[in-house]
């Protein structure tokens, strides 16, 4: 029984591993050029068969998407680390801004692909990044309605705010990473980007609070 268990977890680990090594070779080949990233390619960079690429995703659409999904959660896994509990709500949203601009610096090629238009797969893929794209709001949501029970945001419509901040973070990484490929000050500009934010969320004393 032991033995069989072994084999098993061998076999367990054996098919995750060579998950993982998908999604890293998939990762380095599409962000180098998604037109001539070919699943036979990724497949051999990856030092497995085209056929275990195939029988993962039916595209590379639908690899892009896990590669998403798997950055977002780690992002969100570190978000939710460093967040405290009754944390106040304008330095909960300045450490969220700062580390989602620590985590696309350090992974620069994503941006590219993630405002690439260009289908996500299937249902079912479609369905991850919508979810992992919604626990992202989920933490905005949280802090904007902390703070405005607690007075210091004023009452407002909470999914506008969050589309607002969203578009505010992803649009200025683009532009600097993508479009005048220009490194990030981490701490500037997340002061920067927490003045225009809290502003849009009225807060007045904006850097009474950012440390």
């Amino acid at each position: 029984m032991n033995q069989q268990r072994k084999v098993f977890h061998s076999r367990r680990y054996d098919i995750e591993g060579r998950y993982a090594a998908l999604l890293d070779a998939g990762e380095m080949l599409l962000c180098q050029s998604y037109d001539y990233a070919k699943p036979q390619e990724i497949a051999k960079s990856a030092g497995v068969s085209v056929g275990l690429f195939y029988r993962h995703f039916r595209n590379k659409q639908e690899l892009l998407t896990a590669i998403m999904v798997k950055h977002l959660n780690l992002l969100h896994k570190q978000i939710m680390q460093q967040l405290q509990p009754k944390q106040e709500p304008v330095i909960a949203l300045e450490t969220v801004i700062n580390l989602t601009l620590n985590y696309f610096q350090k992974h620069q090629g994503l941006i590219k692909l993630f405002f690439m238009q260009i289908g996500y797969g299937n249902t079912a893929a479609t369905e991850q990044l919508q979810a992992a794209r919604k626990n992202y709001r989920i933490i905005l949501e949280s802090i904007i309605v902390r703070g405005i029970a607690e007075n210091v945001f004023v009452a407002l419509d909470i999914e506008i705010a969050i589309n607002s901040i969203v578009g505010t973070i992803n649009w200025t990484l683009y532009d600097l990473l993508i479009v005048n490929h220009r490194d990030i000050e981490s701490k500037q500009l997340t002061e920067r980007l927490l003045t225009h934010i809290l502003r849009g969320l009225g807060f007045k004393t904006t850097h009474k609070h950012i440390q």
